[in-house]
């Protein structure tokens, strides 16, 4: 679907530095919202369960109450992995086999991004307990994970920025060049991004509401996704400088 190829870099990389700027956004919302959680960053989740059970067991073992109180973290677990379960299905080869209309929506570089939006489209109009939307969200995170790691530019994950540091630093040291200072630079607007995105999710979730962060997230991608239509309906190609 996607590959790492050469041509227009400089639009694709601008999209990865939004979709972090979005995984920072939502995950703020998530955090600073009802359910107090991360849906893109899946290592806290995993401190987040493992911490409340073990608190649970060793000072009030109340199995209810472990259920509920670890119910947020699970839910965003559970549905990143099926997001990135979904994005591989839709992908697969054996799908797109059931028609030339399928295997020319699924193999363009816009159709996860749609999916994604939509998730959080139907994350932001569920009145259903706040467990739903997390998982929704996560879900989208999920997708928006396998859409970057596809695409492949080193040390941008878009959803977690443990690998991202780990590459600034690396590349910082180690490499020399002009290529060098270009990839150091755009992990740095990665990182940014991610906090600038994380400042505006959490203040628009304390301002207005948590359903109002996730439904600006799901906008800011359709708009994605329309560019990237538009490129293609216009000849210039995908963002990545091919043809779709």
């Amino acid at each position: 679907m996607l590959g790492k190829r050469p041509g227009l870099v400089g639009p694709l990389k601008g999209l990865m530095v939004l979709l972090t700027a979005v995984a920072g956004w939502v995950d703020a919302a998530a955090y600073t919202g009802p359910s107090r959680v991360f849906v893109a960053n899946q290592t806290g989740n995993a401190v987040f369960l493992a911490a409340r059970l073990t608190e649970r067991s060793l000072h009030h073992p109340d199995l209810g109450r472990a259920v509920g109180e670890t119910s947020g973290p699970l839910a965003s677990i559970c549905g990143f992995c099926a997001g990135v379960l979904l994005a591989a299905v839709l992908g697969h080869q054996s799908l797109r086999g059931l028609g030339r209309a399928w295997r020319a929506l699924t193999a363009s570089r816009w159709f996860l991004l749609v999916v994604e939006a939509a998730l959080l489209v139907a994350a932001a109009a569920t009145a259903a307990p706040h467990q739903v939307p997390v998982l929704l969200i996560a879900a989208a995170m999920g997708v928006q994970s396998l859409y970057a790691a596809r695409v492949a530019l080193q040390g941008v994950s878009t959803t977690t920025l443990t690998s991202t540091l780990v590459a600034l630093i690396t590349r910082a040291v180690q490499d020399r060049g002009r290529a060098a200072r270009r990839g150091v630079r755009l992990l740095s607007l990665v990182f940014l991004a991610y906090m600038l995105g994380a400042a505006g999710g959490a203040a628009v979730t304390l301002t207005w509401s948590y359903s109002t962060a996730h439904a600006i997230a799901a906008v800011v991608l359709t708009a994605a996704a329309a560019t990237i239509v538009h490129a293609d309906l216009s000849g210039r190609g995908t963002i990545d400088g091919t043809s779709g």
